[in-house]
């Protein structure tokens, strides 16, 4: 399959780029120093590194585009596809349950291919923040069958203990080859969580 990205979605992925560098690059670069080399799992559109001191992961195409954490919370877990479909669609399926008076936030980021970053029809997003305007957002379309090559979950809720095990917290899965998928876990106990990626999206998938 081509995967590659068009003239225009090139133009639109650097304008998104010098947004998320303008806002967070010196952050990123402190969380990257502190967790340094680690261990790297990578596939066509993003990577993660994992160590000791922590753990974060970024969008190949979008390193801008960035989840970290510093400390010793961090989960590792390999999952089979069966094992990362059911947990990523438990979480959409308690999208209907989401609401103010129960949810500060919750959101799904998948990427089906590399063209997801700017493309609408490689991607499904949904987006809720209590504190934000015209919520919730929702983009592309989800795919219950189809393992993304990148997914990400991040809740703040009070059924969120029954979801992922943790009340507040952030997931990030990587579909690595094989039937052995890595996932990290990261509950939120503190401000030196991290979570980068919440940036609005580009004006293509809008």
């Amino acid at each position: 399959m081509d995967d590659q990205l068009d003239p225009l979605q090139k133009v639109d992925l650097a304008m998104l780029r010098a947004e998320y560098q303008k806002r967070y690059q010196a952050m990123i670069s402190y969380i990257k120093e502190r967790v340094g080399n680690g261990v790297e799992y990578r596939n066509a559109v993003a990577r993660i590194i994992v160590s000791d001191t922590g753990a974060y992961c970024e969008l190949n195409d979008l390193p801008e585009n960035f989840y970290g954490t510093l400390g010793d919370e961090v989960e590792q877990r390999f999952l089979t596809q069966k094992q990362a479909l059911e947990l990523l669609n438990r979480v959409y399926t308690a999208i209907p349950s989401v609401d103010a008076e129960n949810t500060r936030s919750f959101s799904i980021f998948a990427l089906y291919s590399r063209r997801g970053i700017v493309d609408r029809k490689n991607c499904y997003v949904y987006e809720f923040n209590r504190e934000q305007p015209h919520q919730p957002a929702e983009i592309g379309a989800f795919l219950p069958k189809t393992l993304p090559l990148f997914f990400k979950i991040n809740l703040d809720s009070d059924f969120a203990l029954n979801t992922i095990e943790v009340k507040r917290g952030i997931i990030f899965c990587l579909t690595t080859a094989g039937d052995r998928h890595i996932m990290i876990r990261i509950p939120f106990k503190g401000e030196l969580v991290t979570d980068l990626g919440n940036l609005p999206t580009s004006n293509t998938i809008h």
